[in-house]
């Protein structure tokens, strides 16, 4: 709802989002009222306004890793016993696999709520021509209350009488505060803008927990900590971290042809060190309007608007731990129950029949030379509109250059518990082109069209980590190839070379090669000697895939007729390798994880003497060729086409609104992820989400905009 005088206007929305999980139960819901309003204080001169949500978010999320447990449960156990009231199990010769069934029915009460009001109040004076002073004080307030149960059940011959109650509470407080001054002036063809302003951020959160076990009565009702008798643990902690800013910019243009802009903020953030705790970046930027200029006015029909640009700036990151900078000691006395011993160790193995002594454990090393990481990005590009601007597109060259990345990486035991340490490691450069083309048109019959295309390319290179990262993996590399000089998280591993399918194969392997690594095998992985040396040993390992895509390209179709709106939205990745071991050691291998658990029928087409050509390893009892060992068998094509988006509308006449005493009246259909188009290769569900999680949904929407 809308309304507006000579001294003001306001905007008032009531929103409400529902959404069934594709796994049963799980659902996510939200209530959100929004408040914009401006009101003119002082005439033309001080101006008073703000804007401001309230959402209400409740959630019931999916049990952890139930697609993958239904995937590997044994379908011959039953859902509930004969009599149907009780949950079917395995016998006590069968994996102690849980009934997902009941796993997910008693998952249904484990729940969030989450209040946010987020928004901000400003005010804005104008005392003289062209000077403009705007103050903005904004705040983020959120609270979070979850309730996890624990419930006794009986299914086969598993069984826990446990009963037991998780409630959390969290708090967020995010408050912002700025002053800007802004002056624009024009002095013949030239123009100038200045502005000037500094900024205040600070966040506080603050969370308590407790949990209680022993419950009289099992019901959602009554399973309050309070009510509980049995064990009972309660937890807590804050933190908090602040950033200020100062900046200012300078906007100059000579008859809107020659272009410049130069930025420059200095930002303190209390996540860093005293001696680092302040950084300044830079920017500025060239423009020229060529179209502008008398040499082209012979090419005005062609060219509508032509301009080049250039960039260069620096920003930094500070997206770290509040508390990165600390060496950190946590509490952890022990209660007495396995696996909580505290920090104490019982050389006897018998805890003594008692509560051994616990202290504090270190779980964090200090680093008092934490600075701000920085990127340095040069970009240079051009815009252009032609035939009337019914043409249109940009091209755009980077280079960006990132130093002193923060990361907090790996280490090896020898350091102790508690070793790890954010630190400032390495550089990156990232260098790439991003193309856009566009046409649109009007016709003689009324229909406007608008169809747009974009074609990303990005190179990613790590230029230096030191040593001790850079065998990590924590990059790429899989720890085992130095990531100096490759491109960040490139997969490194054996090189799968088909399978043996005759003994003579089999043979004639042993005979060249010394294998150290796992025992060759009819319809077992051949692995290359990838440095020839005669040896089939961790030294083969090689670069195998790349997870950064060739290329990335998207489309864009928007098409009005009348009172008709419709839009299409494709995008795709082009060259991506994805990590799909999480499935195919499930679905392709009998001997790597569980194997009394139930596996896909891509395993019934393994390869055998009867089924020669297949390029699926033999079924086996046991892994003696080491195949679970990562290799290119589980890298595959994650390259992918996605209808993303499909929408059509229909906006009723103005005729039809007024009389209804509406301003605007539409509806629309709209549906996301209709269609994915991939290699036919390509073994699990979705290459976008490579793993064992959820497929993306496909959502449909059915919305009225009005407005009063």
């Amino acid at each position: 709802m809308t309304n507006g005088t000579d001294r003001g206007n306001y905007f008032f929305s009531l929103g409400y989002y529902k959404n069934d999980g594709l796994i049963k139960h799980s659902s996510f819901d939200r209530i959100s009222a929004r408040m914009n309003s401006e009101y003119k204080l002082i005439g033309d001169i001080v101006t008073v306004g703000e804007n401001f949500t309230l959402n209400r978010t409740g959630e019931v999320q999916a049990p952890g890793g139930i697609i993958n447990d239904a995937m590997i449960s044994l379908p011959m156990i039953p859902v509930h016993t004969v009599d149907g009231k009780g949950w079917g199990g395995p016998s006590s010769t069968m994996p102690d696999r849980q009934n997902v069934v009941r796993v997910n029915e008693y998952n249904k009460d484990n729940k969030y709520s989450y209040w946010r009001l987020f928004g901000d109040a400003h005010i804005n004076i104008n005392p003289l021509k062209g000077l403009n002073l705007r103050s903005t004080f904004g705040i983020d307030y959120a609270q979070k209350l979850a309730m996890s149960y624990t419930r006794p059940y009986t299914n086969g011959f598993l069984n826990d009488d446990l009963s037991a109650v998780y409630m959390g509470q969290e708090h967020w407080t995010k408050w912002m505060w700025n002053a800007i001054a802004t002056y624009n002036v024009t002095l013949g063809r030239h123009k100038l803008d200045i502005m000037a302003g500094t900024e205040l951020n600070r966040e506080d959160d603050i969370n308590l927990s407790a949990y209680r076990e022993d419950f009289a009565i099992i019901s959602t009702d009554y399973m309050y900590p309070g009510a509980g008798t049995g064990q009972s643990i309660a937890g807590g902690g804050a933190g908090t971290y602040s950033l200020a800013s100062f900046f200012g910019k300078v906007n100059y243009s000579y008859s809107d042809r020659y272009l410049a802009s130069f930025t420059i903020r200095r930002d303190g953030s209390s996540r860093f060190g005293r001696n680092n705790r302040w950084g300044t970046f830079p920017a500025f930027s060239l423009g020229w309007r060529l179209s502008e200029e008398s040499f082209m006015k012979a090419l005005s029909s062609v060219v509508s608007d032509l301009k080049l640009r250039a960039a260069w700036g620096q920003t930094g990151n500070q997206s770290i731990d509040n508390t990165a900078r600390y060496s950190i000691y946590d509490a952890n006395y022990g209660t007495g129950d396995a696996p909580t011993y505290g920090t104490s160790y019982d050389i006897t193995g018998s805890n003594g029949g008692s509560l051994l002594p616990s202290g504090f454990r270190r779980t964090q090393l200090r680093n008092d030379d934490l600075k701000w990481e920085t990127t340095t990005q040069t970009n240079v590009g051009v815009d252009f509109q032609l035939f009337g601007g019914d043409l249109y597109g940009s091209f755009e060259y980077y280079d960006k250059r990132t130093k002193d990345i923060l990361i907090k990486p790996s280490y090896i035991a020898v350091i102790g518990e508690g070793g790890g340490q954010w630190r400032n490691v390495g550089r990156m450069s990232n260098k790439g082109f991003e193309f856009n083309l566009g046409y649109r048109h009007t016709t003689a019959y009324g229909l406007s069209y608008d169809i747009n295309g974009n074609l990303s390319l990005n190179r990613n290179k790590v230029l230096f980590v030191p040593d001790d990262v850079a065998s990590t993996g924590d990059f790429g590399g899989n720890g085992a190839m130095n990531i100096i000089g490759n491109s960040i998280n490139r997969y490194a591993g054996y090189v799968a070379d088909g399978l043996f399918r005759t003994q003579e194969e089999v043979d004639n392997y042993m005979a060249l090669y010394d294998v150290r690594i796992g025992q060759p095998g009819l319809g077992r992985i051949r692995y290359r000697d990838v440095n020839g040396d005669g040896v089939i040993d961790t030294d083969d390992r090689t670069w195998i895939g790349d997870p950064n895509p060739d290329f990335t390209y998207g489309l864009n179709v928007t098409l009005r007729f009348r009172g008709f709106d419709f839009t299409m939205f494709w995008q795709g990745v082009q060259g991506a390798d994805v990590d799909v071991s999480a499935i195919k050691k499930n679905s392709d291998f009998w001997s790597l994880g569980d194997m009394n658990a139930n596996r896909t029928t891509r395993l019934l087409g393994a390869w055998s003497p009867q089924n020669p050509d297949s390029d699926i390893p033999a079924v086996s009892m046991s892994d003696l060729n080491n195949e679970a060992r990562f290799s290119t068998y589980f890298i595959e094509n994650g390259s992918y086409l996605k209808l993303r988006m499909l929408q059509l509308g229909y906006t009723f006449p103005e005729r039809i609104t007024k009389a209804a005493a509406m301003q605007n009246l539409r509806v629309y259909l709209s549906a996301q992820n209709l269609l994915t188009i991939k290699s036919g290769k390509f073994t699990g569900m979705d290459p976008e989400n490579p793993t064992t999680g959820y497929p993306i949904p496909l959502n449909i929407t059915f919305g009225i905009n009005v407005g009063f």
